[in-house]
């Protein structure tokens, strides 16, 4: 790759999926590190929770803030990564160079 040539549409869907996954992992821990101070165990509700304000308590509001850039940033990621793939399979489909 030379100057500032994009990287190739696979590269790129490729990438934001990695990307992505690597930031629910850090969801996953930030959750880890809430549950731990309050004595309870991960669990599916505690993802959807982090979007309500204090809904881990007020001592844990930092970190819950934290989670929730990580979901945001994960979603975000995610999302374009599927777009990128559905784009690619469509092109794929039409016999159009994947390049």
């Amino acid at each position: 790759m030379s100057g500032m040539e994009i990287p190739p549409l696979p590269q790129l869907a490729q990438g934001a999926a990695l990307v992505g996954l690597l930031f629910l992992l850090r969801l996953y821990l930030a959750l880890r590190r809430i549950a731990g101070a309050r004595g309870t165990r991960v669990s599916f509700a505690d993802v959807t929770a982090v979007r309500v304000e204090n809904a881990f308590g007020r001592e844990n509001e930092p970190d819950r803030r934290y989670a929730a850039r990580q979901l945001a940033v994960a979603t975000v990621l995610l999302v374009l990564a599927a777009i990128l793939y559905a784009v690619l399979l469509f092109a794929w489909l039409r016999g159009a160079p994947l390049g």
